[in-house]
């Protein structure tokens, strides 16, 4: 930057307001400013105050020229869609198992879902074997045509159940796949129907889609399967999906074939309500 006789300075100021929850150990947020002058290569950090707020997250910008009186304020503000998400229970148990571990507590982990061992050494090397062939260029969106060709032939033998590979599509995992169909379809105003006890991330799926979440409780003497009755209840022409999950994730609840038919019948009256 050329040297100037008159340096102007620049101040960029940050202000983050943060919730916090009230727990033990927990540290205030401290807000910030950072002033530059211009030909020097001088700048300071100077701390402006600390907050505790009750709000939700956000972020504002302000850019200031001091050699004038004009001032332009940037809104990186969170969307009304982003601050609606709640955190993850799945995380927050997780970091605490891992804390109490830490502190030598022994804990069986029961959160994230993953096994207890680590990639079986066939699939490691196959991985390895794959980046070394230089198999680490960008793939054709649905995925590359000899794995879904794989995953007809895996649905041939073992299910019974023929596709072909243009309609198949190979994504990152379930949670990419069920949010992206959501996307999809889900316009403001609609409904997903969630049985409960659900996984976690379904709720904040619907959100992030613009859609209402209508949890319908299930009961432990019914194994925690969907009642069909109060399904249908609950239905109208703003419902759009109904997550239906089986082997239930979390309960391992299986629906049979006869209730599965039972809930199709009713799904049927509904042309708007996908599955």
């Amino acid at each position: 930057m050329a040297a100037t006789s008159t340096s102007t300075s620049y101040r960029l100021g940050f202000r983050l307001h943060q919730q916090l929850a009230p727990c033990s150990g927990s540290h205030p947020q401290t807000s910030g400013a950072v002033s530059f002058l211009s030909g020097s290569h001088n700048f300071s950090f100077k701390s402006l105050e600390t907050t505790r707020r009750s709000q939700l997250s956000r972020i504002s910008v302000v850019v200031k020229a001091e050699s004038r009186s004009e001032e332009m304020q940037l809104d990186i503000s969170l969307s009304p869609r982003v601050n609606a998400v709640k955190p993850s229970k799945t995380v927050a148990i997780t970091d605490q198992a891992t804390a109490l571990v830490q502190a030598g507590v022994p804990v069986i982990r029961l959160a994230a879902g993953e096994p207890d061992f680590d990639t079986p050494v066939v699939i490691a090397e196959a991985g390895i074997n794959a980046i070394r062939e230089g198999f680490t260029r960008y793939t054709p969106n649905a995925g590359t045509q000899e794995l879904r060709v794989a995953i007809c032939h895996k649905l041939k033998e073992e299910n019974g159940i023929s596709y072909t590979p243009d309609q198949i599509l190979v994504s990152n995992g379930a949670k990419q796949s069920i949010y992206q169909a959501m996307l999809a379809v889900c316009s403001p105003g609609d409904e997903v129907i969630i049985p409960a006890p659900f996984w976690v991330s379904y709720p904040e799926m619907a959100r992030l889609a613009d859609a209402t979440p209508v949890i319908l409780p299930t009961s432990i003497s019914e194994n925690f399967l969907l009642d069909p009755k109060l399904l249908e209840s609950k239905l109208s022409a703003k419902s759009r999906l109904l997550i239906l999950c089986s082997p239930s994730n979390p309960t391992g609840s299986v629906y049979s074939k006869k209730l599965l038919e039972e809930i199709a019948r009713i799904v049927a009256k509904h042309p708007r309500l996908l599955v």
